[in-house]
């Protein structure tokens, strides 16, 4: 059975389908265009849960969306749009209120910076939330260990005493677990058979008040 190193001093927090139910505003965002399943399925096809360039992305929505958009204007508002229709998980800021009192907690995540603030501010997480480390502002990205050492040497924390929380196994679990640090997975999908598990799996935010206890 996997435990907490046995004084959790920091809690590091991707945000994309961790905080953020990103997939949910997505098709929020899409359903604000269309109501044609077949045209949602491809713009969810040509978004690729985000990981696709925007600039790319916009250019094959304006296409199957036929809007009379520039791809540059869309690839530029798309983040913020989407950020509009965030939805806070119920329980989310009692949740990391409780856990703010335990220990140091931070965003590690990776994206622009206009959208990915915009969708904290969506989750009304001001003072609860000590520090923020998006790819765009600080020039690293996961899954590159840098970034996580970033977050480490801002927390004065050793990895053995820190717990990364993400859904991606490769992109958020994989690195923190080789430098170190507990893994908590946001369970999305299925884990990869060539991974290691992680040390910790749950499917809501307030399930971390368990593991944490």
């Amino acid at each position: 059975m996997s435990i907490l190193p046995s004084v959790l001093r920091g809690l590091f927090l991707d945000l994309d389908n961790t905080l953020v139910d990103r997939d949910a505003a997505f098709a929020r965002w899409a359903r604000q265009h269309t109501s044609d399943p077949a045209v949602i399925a491809a713009l969810t096809d040509a978004d690729d849960g985000g990981l696709r360039p925007r600039p790319d992305f916009a250019a094959a929505a304006i296409g199957v969306l036929g809007l009379a958009r520039a791809p540059a204007e869309l690839a530029a508002q798309f983040p913020v749009e989407l950020a509009a229709h965030v939805e806070p998980e119920p329980g989310l800021r009692d949740t990391l209120a409780l856990l703010h009192r335990r220990c140091r907690l931070a965003v590690v995540s990776n994206g622009g910076a206009a959208g990915q603030r915009a969708k904290l501010a969506r989750l009304g997480l001001d003072g609860l939330i000590d520090a923020v480390f998006i790819s765009a502002e600080v020039g690293l990205a996961k899954p590159d260990p840098a970034i996580f050492l970033h977050a480490l040497r801002w927390a004065e924390l050793p990895a053995g005493d820190a717990a990364f929380v993400g859904d991606n196994p490769r992109g958020d679990l994989a690195p923190a677990a080789a430098l170190g640090m507990t893994t908590i997975w946001r369970e999305r999908g299925s884990w990869p058979d060539d991974l290691a598990p992680p040390s910790f799996v749950i499917r809501r935010i307030p399930e971390l008040l368990e593991v944490c206890a």
